[in-house]
């Protein structure tokens, strides 16, 4: 019997679900078992969509930092999202001089899909300024947000 806990101890121990693993075994005094992001992953199946230049309605100032931090804070840590869109006035984050390119940039370097969307481009005749990612269609945005575990919008 004690052979069987021990094999069984061994199969839990590397026990990965999805993004997360479980340390049953940790060695401390809390009772409750902790759960990590899991060392293999560096993507989380979510698609996130920037629609504004900006964070909130209280200024663009403010705004124009929340974003800035937001985007900073993300590049940071892994795991990552697969994709992110942006459209309306959030493709302005995308061209040349934004505050948040270096971010956008290594967050691309990392693997993550980077997409402004062409009508809102052309709208705001910043086409030839795009400086990150590439240029997708409404089509593709919505084959993508029906794929993804997760969509979250900005």
């Amino acid at each position: 019997m004690k052979k069987q806990c021990d094999q069984s101890k061994k199969e839990v121990d590397s026990f990965e679900c999805s993004n997360y693993y479980i340390d049953p075994y940790r060695e401390t005094t809390s009772e409750l078992n902790e759960v990590f992001p899991s060392k293999q992953a560096s993507h989380l199946d979510m698609l996130l969509i920037v629609k504004d230049d900006g964070i909130g309605t209280t200024g663009a100032a403010l705004s124009g930092t929340l974003v800035i931090n937001f985007f900073k804070s993300l590049a940071e840590k892994e795991p990552y999202p697969k994709v992110i869109i942006f459209m309306n006035r959030g493709i302005l984050l995308t061209i040349e001089d934004s505050s948040c390119l270096s971010s956008l940039r290594e967050l691309e370097s990392k693997g993550v899909l980077i997409l402004s969307n062409f009508t809102c481009l052309d709208y705001h005749k910043v086409m030839d300024k795009l400086a990150v990612g590439g240029v997708t269609n409404m089509y593709n945005i919505v084959e993508l947000m029906k794929l993804s575990k997760n969509t979250i919008t900005l």
